[in-house]
């Protein structure tokens, strides 16, 4: 049991989405080093201030009736601080607007893209089959994950990538599209299990998530293969072989943590040490490289 202090600290830092929008930053670094770019640490600023504004929003427009009797302990802190979360989301979206102006002006559209698909994700836009009421597009059949993973490509990968071109950067496409795929499958592969354990309420609110559609353990054997997919995909690179043992390594502790957990599935286990593991990835290779 962790002491109360500890505990709240680490509230704050998931359930803000502090951490994730730090693992944004983090898949935007890997993008430089493993492509050899210049760190443009405006990017990174708006990767990290975009992310949390953006969780941020989706989560307060995802409210339910009752938060304060959520089964979910981070629901129930979203919601006592709700008024927080406004300033903090709003705070954030003006800065990567500020900081977007910085960019040229295809980044800039690229950004503004992500942007309305972040949004339109949780807004009522798109009519459910059979009902009168309208939905966000992640009611859409089987969207939710593949919808996610194209929204973390386009902001780690493509965002970058496209800043540098700008900038008259030699740019190695062969390798662009293969980080593409391989943080496209890596990022769903870590989504499923989130879906897995929200698979009861998706039902009750009429989600059709994959784990919805085909069930749990099916779920988790295509979270598996695509982990394992792309772990073989980095291992058979051209990159250095130190450089694909640390991705490996680093996706290697996933599957770990997704099919034997170390500790009980608790939020913290979600939010901690399977989203860690994008931040993880970073760290290992700006290690394998200062080396």
């Amino acid at each position: 049991m962790l002491p109360n202090y500890k505990r709240r600290f680490l509230d704050t830092l998931l359930f803000s989405n502090v951490f994730i929008a730090c693992c944004a930053v983090a898949q935007g670094g890997m993008t430089y080093l493993l492509l050899s770019l210049p760190i443009d640490n405006t990017v990174l600023a708006i990767l990290g201030c975009a992310t949390l504004a953006l969780y941020n929003f989706s989560m307060i427009l995802a409210k339910p009736q009752h938060p304060e009797s959520s089964p979910f302990r981070r629901v129930r802190w979203v919601f006592r601080h709700e008024r927080s979360l406004w300033m903090w989301t709003g705070a954030a979206l003006i800065t990567a607007f500020l900081l977007g102006l910085q960019l040229h002006m295809p980044s800039f559209i690229l950004l503004g893209v992500m942007g309305v698909m972040g949004v339109a994700y949780n807004l009522p836009i798109v009519r459910v089959a059979g009902e009168r009421r309208r939905a966000g597009l992640r009611q859409i059949t089987g969207l939710k994950l593949f919808y996610i993973g194209l929204v973390w490509v386009m902001s780690s990968v493509l965002l970058p990538v496209a800043e540098a071109y700008h900038d008259n950067i030699t740019i190695l496409w062969p390798h662009v599209w293969q980080l593409m795929a391989w943080v496209f499958l890596f990022v769903v592969a870590i989504t499923i299990p989130f879906d897995i354990r929200d698979i009861y309420q998706d039902r009750y609110y009429g989600l059709k998530t994959i784990p919805v559609l085909v069930g749990e353990r099916r779920a988790l054997v295509l979270s598996t293969a695509l982990l394992t997919a792309q772990m073989g995909w980095v291992w058979f690179s051209d990159y250095p072989l130190d450089i694909r043992l640390a991705l490996v390594t680093a996706s290697g502790l996933c599957l770990s943590f997704i099919l034997v957990p170390p500790i009980k599935k608790n939020e913290y286990y979600y939010f901690l040490f399977l989203d860690g593991t994008m931040l993880l990835q970073f760290v290992a290779v700006w290690l394998v490289l200062r080396c």
